[in-house]
């Protein structure tokens, strides 16, 4: 732990507490009188607080502090430190004596850097430990927009990028400098105010190397790249030191079978191992029943209390059998099934969907086999935890598919529809004109005509045919970049006729056609090609 701790009266006002917090490079600040702890306020509701509005450096700490801190005994396992810290979501455990004098305070810096290498030998490299789930952000955004991010999301820092390249980070450290400074942080740009260059380790370093790294520069937290310099995760503090819970419950494990004998003494007195029903009881929200071969209960902490919908009160639990825990008979048979996998493979994990009184909860269920050191089955061990928030959200999640589906499929009949009734339109367009268009055509064609007249007839004869022909993605986007007269002479060009014709059509010089042509040539891409604009033309409309 850190000590001693720097501390602050709640009569402090805000903005000395910032500075005393920048200066010091803290991550919290304990408010306490005659060492006394009566709150604590950290860069995590820094940046809560200033999400949802302004701060004024005026105001007395004790206004933003949260009251109580989290307090852990000084003489208290730091693997169920840990376990305290991840059970209330929290990143600092203020340290007691036993007078409830303050003496220290625990973070995830103090716990890596009393973390021996035979600890990291758990690990094989940074990949394996990583949050892939890393959160970046344009540069160009303001620092206030990173902290509505950082607030929303529940994380300590964000990484700017371009093209998952990494640029530069910010975190809640550097807010708190830029909220203390009074700069208007929806002026204040990324780029400018981001630290770059960014401290990044490649994926397959040991953890202990990242350990080392984070210790020797005093950062929280590492980029991980990929050989070709992308982002692919990120790993902080937390994420070095989250094998903990592993190891304590494994620390657990390890007490359950040293008290073997305190275990079957507790069949008839469970107050004979009162160390483990300790250990048992500071589990937090970890629900954990303790059975002999015949599943009678013989431990059975505070969290298995409340989270049971048995069918006997609570504290009645102990000497009945483990399927008491259930009152549904449904769930009842699974837990029998679960015990019995876990009699042939020395463990089960499974959901158990709980049919309570009021409602049904799921219930992400271990049973495992408690063995001596002779490797004889002497009881089971129950392990559960409340998932239905978790469970209820997946299949809200899969609601939503499904509806996102029907509706896909909606919107594609329509679509269909859609276009059966263009298609229909454009049969009726084409008939129409056969029907009432060309024969009149047809008879002014038989009429005595000058030859302009009957070049004019042959002009307006091949729009007319054109208004049903469907052009092809090429020919969309070669008349998109035309202009009106380049348009017509497209077409006239399109349709076989000279230079000079085509002037004669428009009334124009026999030069200004052939600028036109060349111009046309350079637009579409051929200039300087062995391909005559007609014969371009012709592959890209259907003639």
């Amino acid at each position: 732990m850190t000590t001693p701790v720097v501390t602050v009266t709640p009569e402090t006002a805000v903005g000395q507490a910032l500075a005393l917090m920048e200066q010091k490079q803290l991550s919290a600040l304990v408010v306490a009188r005659d060492r006394s702890p009566l709150g604590i306020f950290t860069e995590r509701a820094l940046i809560q607080i200033r999400a949802g509005g302004i701060i004024d450096s005026s105001w007395s700490i004790d206004q933003l502090m949260s009251r109580p801190p989290l307090t852990a005994l000084v003489d208290m396992d730091y693997r169920e430190a840990y376990q305290l810290l991840l059970q209330h979501r929290y990143r600092h455990l203020v340290v007691l004596d036993h007078d409830g004098i303050l003496v220290g305070i625990i973070t995830s810096t103090d716990f890596l850097a009393h973390l021996g290498l035979e600890y990291f030998m758990e690990f094989k490299t940074v990949g394996q430990i990583m949050s892939r789930d890393i959160v970046t952000m344009r540069s160009s955004l303001s620092v206030f927009k990173a902290v509505q991010i950082m607030n929303e999301r529940h994380i300590s820092s964000l990484v700017m990028e371009d093209n998952g390249y990494p640029l530069g980070i910010i975190t809640e450290r550097d807010v708190l400098g830029f909220i203390r400074s009074g700069k208007p942080l929806d002026r204040l740009l990324l780029h400018k105010v981001m630290s770059a260059p960014v401290q990044t380790v490649f994926s397959d370093v040991s953890s202990h190397e990242a350990a080392k790294i984070l210790s020797q520069k005093r950062l929280r937290r590492l980029v991980v790249t990929n050989s070709s310099g992308h982002c692919v995760g990120i790993v902080t503090e937390t994420d070095l030191v989250k094998g903990l819970r592993t190891s304590y419950t494994d620390h657990l494990k390890g007490v359950i079978r040293q008290k073997e004998t305190q275990l079957i003494q507790a069949r008839q007195q469970v107050e004979h191992a009162p160390i483990l029903d300790s250990m048992l009881q500071s589990t937090g929200d970890m629900a954990i029943t303790i059975m002999d071969t015949s599943l009678t209960i013989l431990l059975h902490n505070h969290a298995a209390e409340k989270l049971y919908d048995s069918s006997c009160a609570p504290d009645e639990a102990v000497g009945h059998n483990g399927a008491v825990l259930y009152a549904d008979v449904k769930n009842q048979h699974q837990f029998l099934e679960a015990v019995a996998k876990a009699d042939k493979e020395q463990r089960c994990e499974c959901i158990i969907e709980q049919c309570g009184r009021n409602q049904s909860r799921f219930l992400a269920t271990t049973v495992f086999c408690i063995v001596n050191n002779d490797q004889v089955r002497i009881g089971f061990g129950l392990i559960s935890r409340d998932i239905t928030a978790q469970k209820r959200a997946l299949l809200e999640l899969e609601q939503k598919k499904k509806e996102a589906e029907d509706a896909n499929i909606a919107l594609k009949v329509m679509l269909d529809q859609h276009i059966r009734t263009k298609e229909r339109v454009e049969e009726q367009i084409a008939l129409r004109l056969q029907e009432f268009v060309h024969p009149y055509l047809h008879l002014l064609r038989q009429s005595p005509l000058t030859d302009k007249q009957a070049e004019i007839i042959q002009i307006i004869s091949a729009h007319i045919a054109s208004i049903t022909e469907q052009f092809s993605p090429k020919a969309r986007e070669i008349m998109l970049k035309l202009s009106p007269r380049e348009s017509v002479i497209v077409d006239l060009v399109r349709q076989g006729k000279t230079s000079k014709e085509i002037a004669g059509v428009l009334r124009i010089g026999v030069r200004t056609v052939e600028t036109y042509r060349n111009n046309l040539r350079k637009k579409l891409g051929i200039n300087g090609e062995k391909i005559s604009l007609r014969t371009y033309l012709a592959t890209h409309f259907r003639s």
